[in-house]
């Protein structure tokens, strides 16, 4: 596509996202089971509607005449059939939840794109928007059914680039709804400039030096992850007291940190519990990304203040 004029100004994106209340209301919303019976009980009422059409063809009386009866008939058939259908689209949904969320989890039997969102109360549709932050102009869009922005970032920042070509100087800013590890890996890779705020700025490990213990003793407060400091050169974690925790389990999700001894720690009963002997930290293995973000968004508050 021709690149217009003045479209390489276009080089502050902001991308956002805004809850967009569908045009079924909740009342069409169903659980499996709910499905299960509202098919149970139109597959008697189609019986029912059979019996009658058989007795009508076969000469008794009823309120109804024969071809009323057929097309009542035929209309809870079609209506079975789109019931059923629901619930194939809900089950197959329900595989990408967790499964502690599936049996609460709805289809609108009327738009079964829609899903729940508590902003609208109700069905609705998520619109993402890339903005150029200058012009104000919305430079990108899309519609999507996922009630969160997780995921959402990389392809509107895609769209962006397609709709207003490449721009070496261009960046990109988003809020915490944003924020994925695996996102974050993906743009560092691919060297995009992009500033996401973190959910879990106050937790990360991102400072020079651990908390002094004698800021936590006075304060009498538990301690949290960013008062420890991760030296990715040597891979362990340096609790405020000076001590190393060294990585001791690994999967490919997450690396587990402990500390070889904990008991003669003046910061014990504020940093474990009673249970506990020594200190874990349970580290991502995408952590690192979250940790350099996590710096350069703070790096971006401090100039804008």
């Amino acid at each position: 596509m021709p690149q217009a004029e003045g479209i390489s100004s276009f080089n502050q994106i902001a991308i956002d996202g805004t809850k967009i209340k569908a045009h079924s209301s909740k009342r069409h919303g169903y659980t499996e089971d709910q499905l299960d019976k509202r098919i149970e009980k139109l597959r008697a009422e189609i019986k029912q509607y059979m019996q009658r059409c058989n007795f009508v063809e076969q000469g008794a009386t009823d309120e109804l005449d024969l071809e009323t009866l057929r097309a009542e008939k035929e209309r809870l058939e079609r209506l079975e059939k789109e019931i059923l259908e629901r619930k194939a689209q809900l089950k197959e949904r329900k595989k990408q939840l967790k499964s502690e969320h599936r049996s609460r989890h709805q289809i609108n039997v009327k738009e079964p794109d829609a899903r729940m969102m508590p902003s609208v109360d109700g069905p609705g549709y998520n619109a993402q928007l890339g903005v150029d932050m200058s012009s104000h102009l919305i430079v990108a869009h899309e519609v999507v059914s996922q009630p969160n922005d997780q995921g959402q970032f990389i392809p509107i920042q895609e769209q962006v680039e397609k709709n207003l070509g490449s721009d070496d100087k261009r960046s990109y800013t988003a809020d915490s709804g944003y924020h994925n590890s695996t996102d974050l890996k993906e743009l560092e890779e691919k060297q995009i400039d992009a500033v996401i705020a973190d959910p879990q700025l106050s937790n990360r490990s991102i400072k020079e030096t651990p908390t002094s213990k004698e800021e936590l003793q006075k304060e009498e407060r538990k301690l949290k992850r960013s008062d420890f400091v991760y030296h990715e050169q040597g891979d362990y974690y340096e609790c405020p007291t000076g001590k190393k925790l060294f990585p001791v389990e690994r999967n490919s999700e997450r690396i587990v940190y402990r500390s070889n001894d904990c008991q003669d720690c003046p910061l014990i009963n504020l940093c474990i519990s009673s249970k506990k002997k020594v200190k874990q930290i349970h580290r991502s293995v995408n952590e690192s990304y979250c940790e350099r973000m996590a710096k350069s968004y703070k790096l971006q508050r401090r100039r804008n203040d």
